[in-house]
């Protein structure tokens, strides 16, 4: 019996030029890709433009606590409740918040801006030890947003800890809601390798506050977060 063999070409780069291309305002338009990309950009300019809601006062993130801060993990609170998502806390990072909410009607593409990278929640558990050593990461930091729980920092530590309005008990576990980025130790969050029973949700973190801006205004509220000493200096 004869074998057939497929015998195919092979190609080898013998020479290659390497050119560096300054990208500029002076570069002359292309007005086959923009005829092509228009009609995209118009619906998305169109969509990206739509308020959805109005801030009574400018919204910032601020250390150890901040209106922006107070905002953003409540809103991953409420969703996730929604959601069926069982949680003691919630928390996301203080560098994850981009910018301001500035005060005024508030356009879609002003919390992309916020919120420009595409995590996505997930929950994890702490032992109550590994669970102090973790409010210790948040409080050398600075303070970070998070919600259900109140505790002061000294000495970049935590303490006087409440979590759903009870004390802390070093011997309980405690279920932390988080995004992806800080589960797998962004920020330099080692502390989350020693956490357990990982769960993953397909709910982005920008989501969370788009939709609780959205049902705040289909109530008829505007948004004023406020201030009301989760964490404070000692």
């Amino acid at each position: 019996m004869l074998g057939l063999m497929s015998c195919s070409p092979k190609l080898q780069l013998n020479n290659s030029l390497k050119q560096q291309y300054a990208i500029s305002k002076d570069l002359p338009m292309d007005s086959a890709m923009l005829a092509f990309y228009k009609p995209y950009k118009q619906r998305l300019d169109s969509s990206m433009n739509d308020v959805i809601a109005v801030a009574e006062t400018e919204i910032a993130r601020a250390k150890p606590e901040g209106k922006l801060n107070n905002l953003m993990a409540d809103a991953m609170a409420e969703i996730a409740r929604q959601n069926q998502i069982k949680f003691d806390m919630a928390y996301t990072n203080y560098g994850g918040l981009r910018l301001a909410i500035p005060q005024g009607k508030i356009p879609l593409y002003k919390i992309y801006e916020l919120m420009p990278f595409e995590n996505r929640l997930v929950s994890v558990t702490f032992k109550g030890s590994d669970m102090q050593l973790f409010l210790d990461y948040i409080a050398e930091m600075g303070g970070d947003p998070v919600s259900g729980i109140r505790f002061k920092i000294k000495d970049k530590k935590a303490i006087d800890i409440f979590i759903n309005g009870e004390p802390f008990n070093n011997n309980k576990e405690y279920v932390v809601l988080t995004s992806d980025y800080m589960a797998n130790q962004g920020d330099g969050a080692y502390i989350f390798a020693k956490a357990y029973n990982r769960q993953e949700y397909q709910i982005k973190l920008r989501d969370t506050i788009l939709d609780y801006l959205k049902q705040q205004t289909q109530a008829g509220k505007t948004i004023n977060p406020q201030l009301d000493g989760r964490i404070t200096l000692d």
